[in-house]
């Protein structure tokens, strides 16, 4: 009898029916290689479709503080406008500056703004007048250049053309179509009173272009008569109010003329414009009847500028006519007990050729007065006259019409309570038709003249002055805010500090991306 031991047979079978494992495959390196190939292929065409795609399709931003590398109002709105959205042929910008030059890179995205935007209208050619020899000798030969005045081997610059064709060489009636913008006149300096070495201290490039496009497109200056007989502005003195009036006006390619209002006998029809600015005497009775005749006559354009009580009695009774009326008061407000008659003020919405100004906030040095303005008038209305506030003085302050200005105490039968208006618009036509805009008569009344005064200058009052002339002259696309002034500044670092810098720059980050690279290798052959 044979006996079977059974735990051994059902060992034997449960071990053979267990499956076996599979010897490991060897690796395929070539596989894993062509792999990594095509993924650095697929990569590299990634970068370059969207290296073609960024540079065909993109939208710039700014997000500098203050938007400094951005266009100002005024400059976009002179790139928008009739005058360059309606040329035949593009306005052309030749960039001329040695790659050398610490203000290459910033000059050449600013042109590049203002060719961004016109929609095609301006275009924009950079070179190196060093590098390339032969360009810079054929823009010397076409503007004219001579060897011994020839800007291009002196100085850095940009050329301005603002002719039909650009391409043709310049002839003698198309100089006024082109205007050359020097690196140093888009520079401002600064010694200290002469104290330390000449330096740059600001970079006003967008003002100088801006100003020599405006030029250039326009060709002739716009004239207005400066009524100097009438003004206690000294015009011959360099450095104060009036040359302040006349910078601004002429960065607007307005041309303030001085002229004697009392041998004038006529205002010819080539006058874009009055200006009676801080007017000490009176005007005679023949005086009022030429300044009269001149308001009647459509698409007049007078610019009054009022210092504080000083408003001669028949200028007076001409700006109330037109709803207008100069008080005989001071505009005060009391810092504990000091008197403050600095006016802190903000600009009144509403008027539509000012609304990049609308409650922005500035303030009027000197001494100021109040204008009483006549809004919705019945009678200025049957006459086509409208009157509107521009600028009105902050709450705390009030008119005082007494003479004693050392303790000024607020009296509410005699003085004149808030609000107080410092400037005023007026009107007179058919403001809300396209078909009779031109023949409209502007006037601006400023009850300040002290903010001319080089030592009270402020970049929103100028901005004010521009934006007000270019509204007078029927250039409402300008009336924006103006560019800033970039200001340099010295990062002060220590030798050591330079040194920690220098070391991280030089060895620190590249031996950081070094051991990247070896520590993914690494990865990877594993």
């Amino acid at each position: 009898m044979t006996i079977m031991d059974n735990s051994s047979s059902n060992t034997e079978t449960t071990d053979s029916q267990k499956p076996k494992k599979k010897a490991p495959k060897p690796l395929n390196r070539w596989s894993l290689s062509t792999l990594s190939l095509i993924q650095i292929l697929s990569l590299f065409v990634l970068v370059i479709a969207g290296n073609i795609l960024a540079a065909h399709y993109f939208k710039r931003k700014d997000l500098s503080r203050g938007d400094i590398f951005s266009l100002s109002q005024w400059s976009r709105g002179l790139v928008g406008s009739t005058a360059v959205q309606s040329r035949p042929s593009p306005v052309k910008i030749l960039v001329a500056f040695r790659r050398s030059s610490a203000f290459r890179d910033r000059v050449r995205n600013l042109a590049f703004e203002y060719a961004s935007h016109s929609q095609g209208k301006i275009v924009v050619e950079h070179f190196d007048p060093v590098r390339d020899v032969d360009r810079a000798l054929r823009v010397a030969q076409m503007y004219k250049l001579a060897p011994e005045n020839n800007l291009l081997n002196r100085e850095d610059l940009i050329i301005i053309d603002a002719r039909d064709d650009t391409t043709a060489p310049v002839t003698a009636e198309e100089n006024a179509k082109i205007r050359f913008v020097t690196q140093e006149r888009m520079l401002l300096h600064d010694n200290n009173g002469g104290k330390t070495a000449r330096r740059v201290a600001a970079f006003q490039g967008e003002d100088a272009i801006t100003t020599s496009l405006l030029s250039a497109i326009e060709g002739k200056p716009r004239n207005v008569f400066f009524l100097a007989d009438k003004s206690d502005m000294a015009t011959e003195i360099d450095g104060g109010p009036w040359s302040v009036l006349m910078e601004n006006l002429l960065s607007q390619n307005i041309v303030p003329l001085p002229v004697r209002f009392a041998e004038l006998q006529e205002i010819p029809e080539a006058c874009a414009g009055l200006i009676i600015a801080s007017p000490r005497y009176d005007f005679t009775e023949k005086e009022m009847e030429l300044l009269r005749a001149y308001w009647n006559r459509p698409g007049s354009n007078i610019m009054v500028i009022l210092r504080a009580r000083q408003a001669p009695e028949r200028l007076r009774a001409f700006l109330r006519e037109n709803g207008v009326t100069p008080r005989s008061d001071t505009i005060v407000s009391l810092r504990g007990k000091q008197p403050r008659f600095s006016v802190d003020a903000s600009f009144d919405p509403g008027f539509p050729y000012l609304s990049d100004f609308w409650n922005k906030t500035t303030t009027f040095d000197g001494l100021s007065s109040s204008l009483e303005v006549r809004e919705n008038d019945d009678l200025l209305g049957n006459r086509n006259i409208q009157p509107v506030p521009l600028i009105s003085a902050s709450s705390q302050y009030w008119g005082e019409t007494g003479k004693n200005l050392d303790a000024p105490v607020f009296n509410d039968v005699e003085d004149i309570s808030a609000p107080l208006t410092l400037a005023a618009a007026v009107t007179r036509g058919m403001t809300n038709s396209d078909q009779f805009s031109e023949k409209t008569s502007r006037m601006l009344v400023l009850g300040n003249a002290s903010f001319l005064d080089p030592a009270s200058i402020r970049s929103e009052n100028t901005d004010f002055l521009r934006a007000s002339a270019n509204w007078l002259v029927g250039r409402e696309e300008l009336c924006g805010t103006g560019p800033q002034v970039i200001g340099t500044f010295r990062l002060p670092i220590l030798s050591s500090q330079a040194a920690f810098i220098n070391r991280i720059n030089l060895f620190f980050l590249p031996a950081a991306f070094l051991l990247i690279s070896l520590v993914i290798w690494n990865a990877r052959r594993s």
